[in-house]
């Protein structure tokens, strides 16, 4: 069994701003994160909670994964 359930980004912040390489961060949207999560109890949970993801590839080369309700 592999991966995280329950995971969660605790703080967001712009972490490159006036820094050298500031330019090419904000050029890739790249910005620093805290997260927590935690592994999943046992095989039942992680399959629950891999069938509530939606994950998407979109043109931009970003990727991104929301939870249906």
């Amino acid at each position: 069994m592999a991966g995280f359930v329950d995971f969660e980004i605790t703080w967001r912040a712009d972490v490159f701003s006036g820094a050298p390489q500031e330019s090419s961060a904000a050029n890739f949207g790249t910005v620093g994160i805290n997260f927590r999560a935690r592994k999943a109890g046992n095989e039942k949970e992680q399959q629950a909670a891999l069938a509530g993801l939606s994950c998407a590839l979109p043109a931009q080369s970003t990727f991104s994964c929301e939870v249906e309700p």
